[in-house]
């Protein structure tokens, strides 16, 4: 017997009765797996739907932030993270000293290096948002 066949039987429920057990667990199978196929084949097509969805946003918001920075003033944005640095290399001197309870004169910092934190920038944003808010 088909596989066509046997579907055309499982349909009909006088039919479903005249078949044996093995044939109604091939049934049951051919149905399990032709519904798993049909929903793995719409994800798949949903996936590539999004990917190509997103791949179209992608360029269109990458000609805005573009011309954003270009406008940007960069001796302003200079003279800020210079004094950010000093800033931070204070603070930085400030908890060593305190730590090892000495001076902050006995105290040279040589090289400050930024670590990428692994988080996205919404995720920050989001944390110094809360923070913000609690003071």
């Amino acid at each position: 017997m088909g596989i066509s066949e046997l579907l055309l039987q499982l349909a009909d429920p006088q039919a479903m009765k005249s078949l044996s057990f093995v044939e109604k667990m091939e049934g049951g199978l051919i149905v399990t797996f032709l519904g798993m196929g049909i929903t793995f084949l719409a994800l798949i097509l949903l996936q590539c739907i999004i990917d190509l969805l997103a791949r179209i946003i992608v360029k269109t918001e990458k000609k805005p932030l573009q011309a954003l920075a270009a406008t940007s003033n960069k001796a302003e944005n200079k003279a800020c993270q210079n004094r950010n640095d000093e800033e931070l290399i204070a603070v930085i001197s400030a908890a060593v000293a305190m730590n090892l309870q000495r001076s902050t004169g006995d105290i040279v910092i040589r090289n400050i290096r930024k670590i990428e934190e692994p988080s996205l920038l919404w995720n920050r944003t989001g944390v110094l948002d809360q923070m913000n808010t609690r003071l």
